[in-house]
This record gives C-alpha cells, sequence and structure tokens, in this order.
C-alpha cells in the first residue's frame, strides 16, 4: 500500500489541523482552516522494518517546499529540511507510519515512528515537560530551567 497526494488532516473531534505563525502544528478553532500537506515517500525508509515500509510516510507542507512536519517531544512542527544540523534525526522526526481503522473506524491514524511510546501532545507528561522514547514504555522530563516529576514542573527560579 502506497500513499500519496495531498491531504488535509482533522483531529479526533473534527477541529482541523493547521500550521501557526511559529511553524508548530495546532488544531484550529473549528473545523476549517486546514493546512494542505503532501504525503510522500517515507523519510526514514533505509531504518524501517519491511514489514512497515508500505505504511510509512513522511508529510510536506504543500505550500513550502523541503518543508516537513516532524515530532519533537511531544509536539508536532514544521520544519526546513535544509536547516538541520542531524539530518538522521530530522527524517526519524519526520516518518509516520499509517494505521487504517486501528483506532477509529473509517479513519487513518499517524504514529510516529521516531517516537512511538510519545503520543503528540499526550496529556500524559505536564506541560511543561518533554516526553523520552524508551523500550516499550516513555519517560517524562521537565525542560530545562524547571525541576519535577514530569508530570509536575515548577520553575527552577521560584
Amino acid at each position: 500500500m502506497i500513499f500519496t497526494g495531498l491531504i488535509h488532516v482533522f483531529g479526533k473531534t473534527g477541529r482541523a489541523l493547521k500550521v501557526s505563525s511559529s511553524n508548530k502544528v495546532i488544531l484550529s478553532e473549528d473545523g476549517r482552516g486546514a493546512s494542505t500537506f503532501q504525503v510522500v515517500g517515507c523519510r526514514a525508509w533505509d531504518v524501517v522494518s519491511e514489514e512497515l515500509r508500505p505504511r510509512c510516510v513522511s508529510l510536506m507542507d504543500a505550500n513550502r517546499m523541503d518543508w516537513y512536519v516532524r515530532h519533537r517531544n511531544y509536539y508536532l512542527r514544521v520544519d526546513p529540511e535544509n536547516d538541520v544540523h542531524n539530518l538522521t534525526l530530522f527524517d526519524l522526526d519526520s516518518s509516520f507510519i499509517v494505521h487504517s481503522d486501528t483506532f477509529y473506524t473509517d479513519f487513518y491514524a499517524l504514529e510516529s515512528f521516531n517516537y512511538p511510546e510519545c503520543a503528540v501532545d499526550n496529556g500524559v507528561c505536564g506541560p511543561l515537560a518533554s516526553c523520552i522514547n524508551t523500550t516499550g514504555s516513555f519517560d517524562c522530563t521537565c525542560l530545562p530551567g524547571y525541576t519535577g516529576d514530569g508530570f509536575i514542573c515548577t520553575s527552577i527560579a521560584d
């Protein structure tokens, strides 16, 4: 199964995904204003197992050549390919496995290849923490300048 073409992406509530002025992929206030993405070949093709390769895709911003959706920590954002210092990590962050009918009947879902245990904005880690993928699980770690258990983080300056 090979996926290609232009798509609009919507959250499970029906709200459209769009690219913000800071290049984060966010939910719109309603179902309108969805950004258009080009489904392209998997950037991490050489490290994805043969079993998953037919379902591995990358998403490029349809309005900006070589700007790809990346899953970094627990956020989706759009970054240019030519503005990264670690292309291997960029390729992994920009690759997603497509699931059909796995979570919701008649819908597709995207699973981050590089962070499979960390759902996008998973609601598990605190808002001042990042989700770190581990084998079969994940860890929540407070962001620099904050301390805590990864679920509740407070400023070190406080």
